[in-house]
């Protein structure tokens, strides 16, 4: 496995930018990784991740384990908690971190320095977790596909919703993101 700076410089790189997500979303990736016992996550393909957030740890979570939300082995469960699972789907067995605290960082800090003198210990919490998943949320191709009857969009994998006795996309049920404004 890459030194923690190399993972470090991978994700500044990535995301853009040095900010303590960065630092903790490599530090809570490598000691996921650790305890999961894989030495090499670039090219692991039994390795899933959930994280918890949409923000700035988990680009570096990204980049430490190589998942991908295109490759369906990073899923964003936005529960606006920094926290991840990472499950290996070989072992059967799958660990989920989270930071116990959140912690104040004055402006002018160092953030390199602030947080290479705290322990994983110290920041982070870890528990053995059991993973629920359908076979339609593992990587590969898609397993099953349909046509929403209302927009004619299609719907792969499960992500359809029963409204009326009859499956429909989940923006046509009425729990979409946008409004549409006009139709072509």
């Amino acid at each position: 496995m890459k030194t923690y700076k190399q993972h470090l410089q991978e994700a500044i790189s990535y995301h853009g930018h040095l900010c303590a997500g960065q630092i903790i979303g490599v530090r809570m990736a490598r000691m996921a990784l650790k305890i999961l016992g894989i030495d090499e996550p670039i090219g692991f393909r039994d390795l899933i991740v959930y994280v918890e957030c949409d923000r700035c740890l988990t680009d570096a979570i990204g980049v430490v384990t190589g998942c991908k939300l295109g490759k369906r082995n990073l899923k964003c469960m936005d529960y606006g908690k920094s926290a991840a699972t990472f499950l290996n789907l070989q072992a059967g067995k799958a660990i989920r971190v989270y930071r116990k605290m959140r912690t104040h960082i004055p402006d002018d800090t160092d953030l390199t320095s602030f947080f290479d003198s705290t322990t994983d210990e110290e920041l982070f919490s870890a528990a053995h977790v059991n993973v629920h998943y359908r076979p339609e949320d593992l990587p590969g191709k898609p397993l099953y596909a349909m046509t929403c009857p209302l927009c004619g969009e299609e719907v792969i994998d499960g992500r359809q919703v029963m409204q009326n006795g009859t499956h429909v996309c989940k923006a046509c049920a009425g729990d979409a993101y946008y409004d549409v404004e006009n139709c072509q």
